[in-house]
């Protein structure tokens, strides 16, 4: 669904929260957030819906760590080789294969207290990342690329340490990937359980806040217009 003249919003998995965000212009096709592991056909038919052939991605941006956002990046590297990975240069470590994604971290802390289908589920995210490897490119705050329109990278800590919401200028829309929810049509901050430091977060929505927005993408929400 098209929330501007080159953005799209792409959800995936209805009912279950997942709102990957598509931008472009002539020579540029870039995606924000790679789904959950599973995703990839949904995830190239919302592409194709929109008029796009996922083998054109030039750029992958990964807002932050969490297993649901990282999901399918091998599957589109493999049918666009073009395409170049960016994170936050803070979240490189837990995406590079170097420290264990804080959530898997914490699972693993506990692991003898957990019953058998959180085990499972334990090492299943365990093996997941473990064949990550990837090769990423760091962006920093307020980077700046003059491409679709203009993409700020806005730093955004708190739900984790390097997560970051690109603001796409040309439409003025913040994607918040999980630093921001919506609730009772009001934009809100990370869901507390899932967030490793509260007290980043707060200062994070308040300086999301401080953009001229003509809305915002809230990765479990989807989309929400603010008054013109």
């Amino acid at each position: 669904m098209k929330l501007s003249n080159n953005i799209a919003i792409l959800p995936i998995r209805e009912g279950q929260g997942g709102n990957l965000v598509l931008t472009w212009d002539d020579t540029n096709l870039v995606l924000i957030d790679a789904g959950y592991p599973g995703d990839f056909a949904e995830i190239t038919n919302t592409i194709a819906a929109e008029g796009f052939n996922a083998e054109n991605l030039t750029h992958l941006i990964i807002t932050h760590q969490d297993w649901d956002h990282v999901g399918c990046i091998h599957e589109l590297q493999k049918i666009a080789p073009k395409m170049a990975l960016y994170a936050h240069s803070d979240e490189l470590e837990y995406l590079d294969g170097r420290t264990n994604p804080i959530k898997l971290a914490n699972m693993l802390a506990k692991y003898d207290t957990l019953d058998d289908g959180s085990k499972d589920f334990c090492m299943m995210w365990k093996a997941f990342y473990a064949k990550q490897k990837l090769n990423i490119i760091a962006v920093t705050d307020k980077e700046i690329w003059d491409i679709c329109g203009g993409i700020e990278f806005v730093h955004v800590p708190g739900h984790t340490p390097g997560h970051v919401a690109p603001y796409l200028q040309a439409g003025k829309i913040l994607v918040c990937g999980d630093a921001a929810n919506i609730h009772d049509g009001q934009m809100v901050g990370s869901n507390p359980i899932y967030t490793h430091n509260m007290p980043q977060a707060e200062e994070s929505l308040a300086k999301m806040k401080s953009y001229n927005l003509n809305g915002i993408v809230a990765y479990h929400g989807g989309f929400l217009e603010f008054p013109k």
